[in-house]
């Protein structure tokens, strides 16, 4: 029998994902997103037919919460169908996101769906032509969160030519995303495998070489936390060679540009720099949600930030957007860099009420701030629709307020620091 072997590396596909917090988008276009991920996961069965792979991995987080739902279940089974009938086999396990214990109404897949039943390690053989290939190695979270190392409990057993481990977890250094799972490249490395299936970090990331250690990351993205090419990866092994390729799969990808505004004189001359931001991304060939930032050092941005008039050209430009395009580009946020209308240092050390209020927001550390916006991401109706902040995102909140307040103090002229 050939030792040769050919399958399909996945992960991360979070189906049915209803991109929280953009509720204020069109209709038309909230459908492109929440239907991204439906089409993602078409393309990874494409992808398997057209490349006639051996098997699917799919290392954890099928589903964007535990309660799957009944529409993402059927579209998974609908798949695994298309690959049954070309004898493509298919190993998965639950992650963080779809534990076992949080699942309801689940529905049966095909018998050559293989699922790894719980925390406990375990293998599944792959058979080719009557011998065995590939043991294929794995677990799945029974609860939200995995703490424990893993790692341990893999050790190759049998006498397969391939042995395979799916994990869904992180390394132990990371600090971009809650570790679980957590294990170190040295522990991987001593173990034996000759390839690692990783699943939990939505960033594609190869780690190694030999033995092969790759995060495909995640199918599509969801927010401009997940910029960039979303997909996963086509794995062939030939006469003793790993061979590696990325097969984008996304409907559309996050991305970012920036702009100088010094040149501009008018707020209707931002109408002309946003549309020649959006021409840089319809080489791209596809679909995008842009954040743009514009940064200026003469104040005036701001001003106009303020006064409504950036979120107005926004919209406009928006507007005039055709979404039936494969190549849509539509801007998402704009971020503004610019020089305050006034100056915080002086302000700061003033007698001005402004000032006693920039001192107490200098001191708002990590703590304070969690507490002020627990109340908001624990509330039973609110939590459903927004997700965690970033501790960039944190940081923006805080000079958009800041910036919002002062602004609201002094009026539009900056205030009269001397009579304060």
């Amino acid at each position: 029998m050939s030792s040769a072997i050919r399958f399909i590396h996945s992960a991360d596909l979070h189906l049915d994902s209803l991109f929280k917090t953009k509720g204020d988008l069109p209709a038309a276009l909230l459908e492109k997103l929440r239907a991204s991920t439906f089409e993602a996961f078409d393309r990874l069965i494409e992808a398997c037919l057209y490349h006639e792979v051996d098997f699917l991995l799919i290392a954890g987080d099928l589903y964007n919460e535990e309660m799957r739902s009944l529409k993402a279940q059927v579209h998974l089974r609908r798949g695994f169908e298309r690959l049954e009938e070309k004898g493509i086999h298919v190993f998965m396990g639950y992650g963080n996101h779809d534990y076992t214990k949080g699942a309801k109404y689940p529905i049966t897949f095909p018998d050559h769906v293989h699922i790894f039943s719980g925390e406990t390690v375990e293998s599944f053989v792959y058979e080719k032509k009557g011998e065995q290939l590939a043991r294929i190695y794995g677990f799945s979270y029974e609860n939200r969160e995995v703490r424990g190392r893993k790692v341990q409990e893999y050790q190759p057993v049998g006498n397969s030519f391939y042995h395979i481990a799916m994990l869904h977890g992180s390394l132990e250094t990371n600090t971009d995303h809650d570790v679980y799972a957590p294990f170190s490249m040295e522990e991987l490395k001593n173990k034996g495998m000759d390839y690692w299936a990783l699943g939990h970090i939505h960033k594609r990331e190869s780690l190694s070489d030999d033995p092969p250690i790759i995060y495909p990351g995640n199918i599509q993205g969801r927010s401009r936390k997940e910029p960039g090419e979303k997909g996963c990866y086509l794995i062939e092994h030939q006469e003793g060679i790993w061979t590696t390729e990325f097969l984008p799969l996304h409907s559309f990808t996050y991305e970012a540009a920036r702009a100088s505004c010094d040149h501009i004189e008018e707020p209707q001359e931002l109408e002309g720099v946003l549309e020649e931001i959006k021409k840089r991304f319809l080489k791209t060939e596809t679909a995008v949600m842009l954040t743009i930032t514009l940064s200026s050092k003469a104040g005036k941005l701001r001003y106009w930030w303020m006064e409504g008039i950036v979120q107005e050209w926004m919209d406009l430009v928006n507007e005039a957007e055709d979404l039936d395009r494969q190549d849509w580009v539509w801007v998402e946020q704009i971020i503004i860099e610019d020089r305050p209308a006034w100056n915080e240092e002086e302000l700061v050390n003033s007698h001005h009420f402004t000032g006693e209020l920039l001192r107490t927001v200098h001191q708002v550390d990590e703590e304070q701030l969690e507490e002020w916006l627990t109340p908001l991401f624990s509330h039973r109706k609110v939590s459903k629709y927004v997700q965690p902040l970033s501790e960039e995102e944190k940081q923006e909140a805080i000079e958009m307020a800041k910036s919002l307040t002062v602004e609201r103090l002094l009026g539009s002229e900056g205030g009269n620091l001397e009579n304060s």
